[in-house]
């Protein structure tokens, strides 16, 4: 059964948080280092990503899923380039709100926002922030559907975008169009993470 790619709605949140805990629990020195009690890691991941799904990406229409048997197996997270920059943790609803959601974590979630729109290329690049998908789904093109469907609109948007991935990621990201621009570490005593440009259709095809 091919895979289904849709854009994410309120109701999809609950799924979609926890399967992105469960994509991003081992094996990702980001989420360590928000995270770093391995016990508490999965129920504080899903409590941050329903936060962000709800009152970030959502509302600016930066959220798609995959969606195969039935249920959510990947989502993509980016913030339009024309959707307001808001540093990410203002934007939550409450301080409560959001102390409940990131607990010890807030500190390195402002450092990490803060990192990423530092290595912005453009004022209209793309920022994408999320590619999960679910562990048993890997190598069965979940994240090659949901890639190419971000790459659809902002192709023919003619926008570059950009991101950062842990070092054994780098294949992936240049397999998929991705350039290598150097490294940034998250914070003063974070994990070094992989700058990553994708320039607009017109350029790559000039290249």
């Amino acid at each position: 059964m091919p895979v289904d790619i849709r854009v994410a709605t309120r109701s999809d949140i609950k799924e979609m948080s926890s399967m992105m805990a469960r994509a991003f629990h081992s094996d990702d020195p980001v989420s360590a280092y928000f995270f770093p009690n391995d016990r508490r890691r999965p129920k504080m991941q899903r409590r941050m990503m329903s936060a962000l799904i709800r009152h970030r990406y959502l509302p600016v229409g930066g959220a798609e899923i995959a969606v195969l048997d039935g249920k959510i197996v990947g989502v993509s997270l980016w913030h339009p380039h024309d959707a307001p920059r808001v540093e990410w943790w203002r934007g939550l609803v409450a301080g409560p709100h959001l102390l409940w959601a990131m607990g010890r974590g807030v500190r390195a979630g402002i450092e990490m926002d803060r990192m990423l729109d530092a290595g912005a290329p453009d004022d209209d690049a793309v920022l994408w922030v999320y590619l999960g998908v679910e562990p048993t789904a890997h190598r069965s093109g979940v994240g090659a559907a949901l890639s190419q469907a971000i790459f659809d609109r902002v192709d023919r948007e003619g926008r570059t975008m950009f991101g950062v991935c842990k070092r054994g990621n780098v294949p992936f990201w240049t397999a998929m169009g991705f350039t290598p621009v150097g490294t940034a570490t998250i914070g003063p005593k974070g994990p070094v993470v992989h700058r990553l440009n994708r320039p607009a259709a017109a350029r790559r095809a000039e290249q």
